[in-house]
C-alpha cells in the first residue's frame, strides 16, 4: 500500500492512482454511454472516488470530457515507422496506409468519434482539436513514408505534406466514415489493400507522385 504523505496527505503515488482511475472510468463511460448519459457522479462511482476528487481536478463534466478526448487521441495515434530503402514508394504507402487504418478503425477510436460528433455543437473547439491532432499525425506519417528516400529530409517532408494530405482524404477519411455508419472493421480491413492501391493510382494519374521514388 502506498504511504500517505506528511500530515496524513495522500502521497504523489496515491494521487496519481486516483487520477488514473478517474480518467479510465470517465473514458469507459463516455465511450459506452455518450456525453449526455454520463455524469460526474457516475464517474466517481465507477472510479471508486469521491465527487470532490473529480471536481478538484476538473471544473465540470466538459473539462473531464476534454481530458478523455486528449488522452484517447494521444494513446491511439499510429506509431512512427522506419522504412527500408529497399521498399518502393507504392510499398511504403501500403505499409503506412494499413498501419493508419488499423489504428483509426479501433473500436475506441470510432466510439470516441461518435461522441465527439454528438457534442461538436456545444464543444466545437474540442472537436476541432481532436480532428487536428489525429489528422496532423496521419499526414505527417504519410509524408515521412513518401520522403523516406530523399536526402534533403526537411525540405522533402515539407513538399510531401500536400501529397500526404490528399492520400489521407482518399484512404483514411472514407474508411472512417464507413465505420461510423456501422460497417464492420473486419470488412473494411479486407478492402484496405485494394483501396490504398486505387488511391495510389489516382495520385499517380494526377501527377501527385511525380518526382518521388
Amino acid at each position: 500500500m502506498a504511504r500517505r504523505g506528511r500530515g496524513g496527505r495522500p502521497s504523489a503515488e496515491q494521487v496519481g492512482e486516483v487520477d488514473r482511475r478517474i480518467l479510465e472510468a470517465a473514458t469507459r463511460l463516455f465511450l459506452q454511454h455518450g456525453f449526455d448519459a454520463t455524469s460526474c457522479e457516475h464517474v466517481a462511482a465507477r472510479a471508486n472516488a469521491g465527487k470532490a476528487s473529480i471536481y478538484a481536478r476538473y471544473a465540470n463534466k466538459e473539462e473531464l470530457f476534454a481530458a478523455v478526448v486528449r488522452h484517447t487521441v494521444e494513446s491511439t495515434l499510429a506509431p512512427p515507422r522506419e522504412f527500408s530503402a529497399d521498399l518502393t514508394l507504392r510499398e511504403r504507402l501500403r505499409v503506412v496506409g494499413n498501419s493508419l487504418l488499423a489504428h483509426a478503425l479501433q473500436p475506441d477510436v470510432i466510439a470516441l468519434m461518435r461522441v465527439i460528433i454528438t457534442t461538436a455543437h456545444r464543444l466545437p473547439e474540442l472537436a476541432r482539436l481532436a480532428d487536428r491532432m489525429g489528422r496532423e499525425r496521419a499526414v505527417g506519417l504519410v509524408a515521412e513514408a513518401i520522403a523516406a528516400r530523399s536526402l534533403d529530409t526537411t525540405g522533402a517532408l515539407e513538399r510531401a505534406l500536400p501529397v500526404a494530405a490528399r492520400f489521407i482524404e482518399l484512404v483514411l477519411v472514407p474508411h472512417q466514415m464507413r465505420a461510423l455508419l456501422g460497417d464492420a472493421p473486419s470488412e473494411l480491413a479486407s478492402r484496405a489493400d485494394h483501396d490504398i492501391d486505387e488511391a495510389i493510382a489516382l495520385l499517380s494519374r494526377g501527377g501527385w507522385l511525380d518526382g518521388w521514388k
